[in-house]
């Protein structure tokens, strides 16, 4: 009876675990895209009329926050085990190409949308996640 009791509160515990890492994920990636978006249409409001040094600030904050889709994706993807040079090179292209003209309207959404779907799908809790549950 115990037994049951006990994998019973490892599987809620494992859930709950799984939880919070999909919404920190899920909130991570959705701040960098939505902050990469107010930047670029921010950045290309101003930047005929403001002065040259305020556009690259602000073109070095639009890049890193770009870029930091793809990263944050790329550590999310060796969590539920995607081989992690397939993920870099795909991740890598994927970032290439969205700076290919205005490819960044698809590349952006397409890789939020299949990274929070395979975030959603995941049953596997990363190594930080396995310190927060109960040890064997």
């Amino acid at each position: 009876m115990e037994n049951t009791s006990n994998a019973k509160a490892e599987n809620f515990l494992k859930n709950e675990v799984l939880k919070i890492e999909n919404r920190l994920f899920i909130g991570k990636l959705l701040s960098f895209a939505i902050g990469y978006t107010l930047i670029t249409l921010w950045l290309n409001s101003i930047r005929a009329t403001a002065s040259l040094w305020f556009v690259w600030v602000l073109i070095i904050i639009q890049f890193a926050l770009y870029f930091s889709i793809f990263i944050a994706s790329y550590q999310r993807s060796k969590v539920f085990g995607l081989n992690k040079n397939l993920a870099f090179f795909a991740l890598v292209i994927l970032a290439v190409l969205g700076r290919v003209n205005d490819w960044e309207i698809i590349v952006i959404p397409a890789t939020v949308i299949v990274m929070v779907v395979f975030s959603l799908i995941n049953k596997k809790v990363s190594d930080h996640g396995q310190t927060m549950l109960p040890q064997k």
